[in-house]
């Protein structure tokens, strides 16, 4: 029960963020700027020093490449992977997953 109040609370924090990133989305196209606002530009908005913390801590630490010096790779989670995630468009990303928090959040508190 307790969890399916926090998923919806992850939800509801979701859906304002998305507001947000709309809001950031009108203000592009008032300035006849023909652009969306990126999750990555979006984070970095607000914490820019926490995107930077964690591209280090994903690079270092979580990489299997990285961390494991025997498989003589190149790190492949955040450049590739994550950084591609971040070109996304914020809104319908942010959108998305208040629709999927707050369904679990529903299905969560319904179970007893």
């Amino acid at each position: 029960m307790i969890i399916g109040r926090v998923f919806i609370l992850l939800g509801v924090s979701f859906f304002v963020l998305t507001l947000i990133s709309n809001y950031f989305d009108i203000l592009l196209q008032i300035e006849n700027k023909n652009e969306i606002t990126q999750l990555g530009q979006f984070w970095f908005y607000f914490a820019p020093n926490s995107l930077q913390v964690a591209e280090a801590i994903v690079s270092r630490y979580v990489d299997p490449c990285s961390a494991l010096d025997v498989l003589n790779c190149s790190g492949f989670i955040w450049h590739p992977l994550i950084s591609s995630i971040l070109l996304l468009p914020a809104a319908p990303v942010l959108a998305l997953l208040s629709f999927i928090f707050i369904a679990l959040g529903i299905k969560k508190s319904v179970k007893r």
